[in-house]
């Protein structure tokens, strides 16, 4: 439970509830609790935080910040390679663009901002130096008004994840009934088809694994 993140409850009670739906009726054989009834409970928590999760739309401004903030942070990533090869000519090292492009590549985009901020100031300090070997004079001024412009479209972004946060913190008892269900299912389920090619079906670790395989991102673990 303490690695779901704060998106992933209501699809993975979706993933769930499919397999349970069609399953019922032989899970209730075995455990005749997980009934008609429960399958109207289950739907009944996951519609409820799916009801909560509807009033987190992104906004299009909101997505459009997200957009343009992943963009810059990949012109500003294109850009480091020509800093970095002055670096080299200059005989100055390179680590502090390596581990900047690392962060822009993991979009840590919190950890890049720090790392522009001391690496203009070191461009800054060099600048003769690297201007000699074919830095444009306007390169650390650009790489500001680039940590600026990102730091305003991240914190943008960020402004539904801090929403998110509250909703789960203010509505921690729905949330947990919603994921009692999945564990309860989960576990049943897993135990009916033990060694057939269903029981992944009812892997909570597996589920969450095929969700995320599109992509990674997402906001932290919580646990309700």
């Amino acid at each position: 439970m303490g690695q779901i993140r704060f998106e992933e409850y209501a699809p993975l009670g979706d993933f769930l509830m499919t397999s349970f739906v069609r399953d019922q009726a032989a899970i209730a054989m075995r455990f005749p609790k997980l009934d008609a009834g429960y399958v109207t409970a289950f739907e009944t928590k996951l519609d409820k935080v799916k009801s909560l999760e509807g009033t987190l739309k992104l906004t299009d401004e909101q997505k459009k910040a997200t957009a343009e903030l992943y963009a810059e942070a990949a012109v500003v990533n294109m850009e480091l390679n020509f800093f970095s090869s002055y670096l080299k000519d200059a005989g100055l090292p390179t680590e502090a663009v390596t581990q900047l492009k690392k962060s822009l590549s993991k979009s840590n985009i919190e950890g890049a901002l720090l790392q522009m901020k001391a690496l203009k100031q070191y461009a800054e300090a060099h600048q003769a130096e690297l201007e000699a070997e074919g830095m444009d004079a306007g390169y650390p001024n650009a790489l500001e008004t680039h940590r600026v412009s990102m730091a305003a479209k991240n914190a943008l972004q960020n402004s539904v994840m801090d929403s998110r946060k509250q909703l789960v913190e203010h509505n921690k008892a729905e949330y947990k009934a919603l994921y009692d269900c999945v564990k309860t299912v989960a576990e049943k389920g897993k135990l009916i088809f033990k060694g057939t090619v269903i029981e992944d079906q009812y892997n909570i670790t597996k589920l969450l694994a095929r969700m995320r395989a599109p992509k990674h991102d997402g906001d932290g673990p919580v646990t309700p």
